[in-house]
């Protein structure tokens, strides 16, 4: 993950908390300038004279939608300052994904190779089976995790 430079676009970008609350309410969503001037009640003039400050030290960009309507939307630079240590979650939870797949993947191959080393012992219920069902158990529920963990960890990215 990449440092934030703090220049002085950026420093004086948020020295206005007016200019921080813009950059608050377009973590939300995506806004137009319609809609911005509505949520903060104050001119749009005002809005707009924030905003080519916030555009220009690179926190927020505009975005053109159908060509009807601009939108205001916060550059990747803009989200790191609001949410430092977001994509260190994120990158935790993808990576404790993974390892749950692999572990559940040990734990199914072990399983397998007991069964495929001692066939006639797992087919007979009496005897003492040299394999433990426990690593089939163990592993399923771990891969389970892993696909949880894998569709949060998407969800959590697409905001």
């Amino acid at each position: 993950m990449d440092k934030i430079a703090l220049d002085k676009r950026i420093i004086g970008a948020l020295a206005s908390e007016m200019r921080i609350d813009i950059l608050k309410k377009i973590d939300s969503g995506s806004m137009t300038l319609s809609k911005l001037t509505d949520e903060l009640n104050i001119s749009k003039s005002t809005v707009h004279e924030h905003l080519t400050i916030l555009i220009e030290s690179g926190l927020v960009k505009k975005v053109n939608r159908d060509n009807k309507w601009v939108y205001y939307e916060l550059t990747d630079k803009g989200t790191e300052i609001l949410h430092p240590h977001k994509m260190t979650r994120i990158i935790v939870l993808l990576s404790t994904a993974i390892l749950s797949f692999v572990v559940g993947i040990v734990g199914l191959y072990r399983f397998v190779r007991s069964i495929l080393i001692f066939p006639e012992e797992a087919l007979n219920l009496k005897a003492i089976a040299p394999y433990e069902p426990v690593h089939l158990i163990t592993g399923l529920i771990v891969i389970s995790l892993g696909i949880v963990l894998l569709s949060f960890g998407k969800n959590r990215t697409k905001r």
